[in-house]
């Protein structure tokens, strides 16, 4: 479903012959199935069925649509604003100008801290694939890694070209749940008042107690967070919401707003966890917080690709899991 639903973003300008939308089917095909795999044998197994159904169906083969045998880039935002056509980036450097272009309008930003990335190709490639998914209705991805692999920066990059506000939590000596809800009473004013698309950026290091997964899978699986608002404050967020909700005709009932207030900030929010999957604490999570598995997805990228990303640390690629939508 999630190829489909790129796919019916084709132009009729853009995608206008054989050629063009075949490469736009392997594109979404390689999105949806073979970014999930680790294993080598399997990226091979799904070219191998990838190639044997442009014979079957297209009458074709994979180096006959794509001479340097790598998988067609798709973006939507090289004309401008993002969400416009989606379409095959060919050319590479004009990719790669764009995005150097866009790191150095981020890193004037006033409060960033400056990145310094060398943006080779598989870092754009990744870069594309989360701008892809955050811009979906409701796309969350986790990124899985270890420290140092890029998760964080290439996702602020992303939801930069996506012009989404980042959120994160600082966390300090004394951080422990009650800071943790006020967080995400200023991250839900945000999406759900403000009517901001906004990326929650939220590293597992940042864990201080699993009450924290614990609302988190409650914010991805239905956006509601048990008691995060005592009655007098979810007045103030009513009080707010009562001018937009009267336009879009809903009553000014509790619940009929709390429903409406927690619909804006789900289309709004886009989470964005980042995990390590060293040792024991990965996989125990993972099966607690259900949500992590059930409302996202899930592609690979395989390790070993060892292109430094960074001028400022001596950053490679390594095993990252991004979980789609």
């Amino acid at each position: 479903s999630s190829g489909i639903n790129e796919s019916t973003g084709a132009h009729k300008d853009y995608h206008d012959t054989r050629q063009s939308m075949i490469r736009l089917w392997i594109h979404e095909s390689f999105r949806v199935f073979s970014d999930r795999f680790l294993d080598q044998n399997d990226m091979e197994s799904f070219r191998g069925i990838l190639g044997e159904k442009l014979g079957a169906i297209f009458d074709t083969s994979f180096n006959a649509i794509c001479p340097n045998k790598v998988s067609p880039i798709f973006g939507d935002f090289l004309r401008g604003e993002p969400g416009g056509i989606y379409e095959d980036i060919t050319d590479i450097n004009q990719l790669k100008q764009y995005m150097e272009t866009t790191l150095e309008d981020y890193n004037m930003e006033p409060g960033v801290i400056s990145m310094d990335l060398v943006l080779f190709r598989d870092a754009m490639e990744h870069i594309c694939r989360i701008v892809r998914v955050i811009g979906q209705p409701r796309g969350n991805m986790l990124l899985v890694g270890v420290g140092g692999s890029g998760r964080q920066s290439l996702a602020k990059v992303a939801s930069y070209i996506s012009q989404f506000k980042v959120f994160q939590i600082e966390v300090s000596r004394h951080y422990r749940t009650q800071e943790f809800r006020e967080d995400l009473r200023s991250l839900y004013w945000m999406a759900g008042v403000e009517n901001s698309p906004t990326v929650f950026l939220f590293n597992d290091t940042q864990v201080v107690t699993e009450d924290f997964l614990e609302d988190l899978n409650n914010v991805l699986s239905s956006g509601e967070v048990p008691n995060l608002y005592a009655p007098d404050e979810f007045d103030e967020v009513k009080e707010a919401l009562l001018e937009e909700a009267k336009k879009d005709g809903i009553s000014d009932s509790t619940d009929t707003m709390f429903a409406y207030f927690i619909e804006r900030v789900r289309n709004n929010l886009h989470v964005v966890l980042c995990m390590s999957p060293v040792g024991d604490p990965f996989r125990n999570r993972i099966r607690q917080y259900p949500a992590s598995l059930t409302v996202l997805q899930s592609t690979g990228l395989l390790s070993g690709q060892k292109r430094l990303y960074s001028r400022s640390r001596s950053g490679i690629w390594r095993r990252l899991i991004w979980i789609l939508p």
